[in-house]
């Protein structure tokens, strides 16, 4: 290689070598024109038209020369956009064949013990309240797993631009979403790579070095055998030539020490420490569903569909200005976490018309349908409204409306929090059906109300340390004598659900629990 050679080859390598090493800064970019080949495939194009036009002679004016190149362009951009439309219709119409309900109920057991009473807004303000450190603030709210139970967990993150630079994160706060009250667990384990930290201890940065070409789901604080882990499944994507496939990649978990794994969805599943927690990238379920839209089998069939049909159009149902974005992280009674995405008909309907659940864990899908029109969640919160006529809406408002599943009913349940979100003034529940709504201030009367199902049963607890205990089988149904302390109870399988029958089970003598009866029947045990 001649010396005028080695000049112009040297930059050209070192300026490469800079991308390559800040790859992590254009992953944006980059995953622009990966999701879409057809945008490289018109940038090769148009670069070969420019090419040849600039070596061929002309022999028209400069005018007539920029008119043809403008006309180029302009037809460049055109084909974009068409093609761009056609694309996308095949890349959903392809999700949708992968991923669609393999099963249709009309009911869904969740857990009445296990749900979000305490909206993000106002766990938010009870968990910065608490932080006492100068340099330190929270990172955003993301909803997680805790000893089985869904928490808000919150990465301690350094507060401003320098501290970004020279701290580590602290650790991680989890607050309590099962009850109205400030509880919460602070861990303080420095952590070496997070979210919050600039620059190559930054959370992205490190993710995009080890695994580039993917989408990043959220970060969810794991705090197992007294260390924490930061969990980010990812979305990888299926190339099809002229589009691609969203597609669940794998997870990427990293440790206390800056360590990365990237697991594959088989080795994740039966990885011990992500055993009961949400793996499925929450972002590819709303892909998921809106690919839904895409169930004819012809493309050109479904673009003519959504575009002048609407035959069986749905829409997710998000209620704006709250950060309220489906999907809910839900627990069934028998222990599985769903994701569940509410959907409403296409256009001003604002009636449900369907709810899609997808394993947290495995990504299989399911689908809830009803026989008879229910009311959406963006209609509850008119509904609350409408029952406190005389509330000062300026000061507070409605938020979070969750769905639960009482007695086979579906409800809507409504947070009034203040605008400040300190605190929780009011829970209100809408059914989905009578759209009857029922009121309350105390957080005794909701959890009755939660694990009953009905409004004013009373709640009678029983606590000690369970002393004896027993079962035996009559009738076909298995029964168990429970000693706590001076009390002996009788439990009956058919009586129990299946979350409280295992509860049942993993009673050990020595255990301290509490164990709560309404109207006679054993509704919650819980462990201390």
């Amino acid at each position: 290689m001649r010396k005028e050679e080695l000049r112009l080859f040297l930059p050209v390598l070192v300026f490469i070598g800079i991308l390559w090493f800040f790859r992590p800064w254009f992953h944006g970019i980059a995953m622009s024109f990966y999701r879409n080949p057809t945008i490289i495939y018109l940038f090769i194009i148009l670069a070969a038209i420019l090419i040849y036009s600039s070596k061929k002679k002309f022999v028209e004016e400069p005018t007539r020369r920029n008119a043809s190149l403008g006309g180029i362009f302009a037809l460049v951009i055109l084909l974009l956009i068409i093609i761009s439309v056609f694309t996308g219709a095949l890349s959903n119409t392809a999700l949708y064949k992968e991923y669609h309900p393999i099963q249709v109920s009309n009911e869904l057991e969740l857990s009445s013990s296990k749900i979000r009473i305490l909206p993000k807004l106002t766990a938010y303000r009870y968990a910065v309240d608490t932080i006492e450190y100068a340099r330190y603030t929270l990172g955003s709210s993301h909803l997680t797993i805790r000893d089985g139970t869904p928490v808000w967990g919150f990465f301690i993150i350094p507060d401003g631009a320098w501290n970004a630079i020279r701290l580590k994160d602290k650790g991680v706060l989890f607050v309590d979403m099962n009850t109205t009250q400030a509880r919460m667990k602070r861990i303080e384990n420095e952590l070496q790579v997070g979210p919050g930290m600039q620059i190559f201890d930054n959370l992205e940065w490190n993710l995009y070095k080890k695994h580039y070409l993917i989408d990043l789901d959220i970060p969810r604080a794991l705090y197992y055998e007294g260390k924490i882990y930061i969990v980010v499944p990812y979305i990888s994507y299926s190339f099809r030539v002229f589009y691609t496939v969203p597609e669940w990649g794998g997870v990427l978990i990293v440790d206390e020490d800056g360590n990365i794994e990237d697991l594959t969805p088989e080795e994740a599943v039966k990885d011990e420490r992500l055993k009961d927690f949400p793996i499925f990238p929450e972002l590819l379920t709303r892909k998921i569903v809106h690919a839904q839209n895409y169930w004819k089998e012809s493309v050109l069939s479904n673009i003519k569909n959504l575009w002048l049909h609407h035959e069986n159009q749905i829409e997710l149902i998000d209620v704006s200005g709250q950060g309220n974005r489906q999907p809910f992280l839900v627990i069934a009674n028998d222990g599985k976490e769903y994701w569940m995405i509410a959907v409403e008909p296409y256009g001003r309907a604002h009636g449900l018309a369907a709810i899609y659940l997808i394993n947290a864990q495995t990504g299989e899908m399911s689908q809830v349908k009803f026989e008879t029109p229910l009311t959406g969640p963006v209609k509850a919160i008119d509904y609350v409204k409408k029952a406190l006529p005389t509330f000062d809406w300026s000061q507070f408002m409605a938020v979070e409306p969750i769905p639960i599943f009482l007695n086979g009913e579906l409800w809507w349940r409504v947070a009034i929090i203040p605008g400040s979100g300190s605190g929780v003034a009011k829970i209100a529940f809408v059914n989905a059906e009578t759209k009857d709504v029922q009121i309350f201030e105390n957080e005794d009367e909701v959890r009755a109300f939660l694990l009953y199902g009905q409004v004013g049963a009373k709640v009678e607890e029983i606590s000690g340390v369970v002393k004896g205990m027993y079962s035996y089988i009559k009738e076909g149904n298995t029964h168990w004598v429970l000693i706590i302390g001076n009390e002996t109870l009788h439990l009956s399988a058919d009586q129990l659900s299946d979350e409280l029958i295992l509860k049942v089970l993993s009673l050990r003598e020595g255990d301290s629990v509490t164990v709560k009866i309404s109207e006679g029947r054993v509704v919650e045990i819980e462990k201390k």
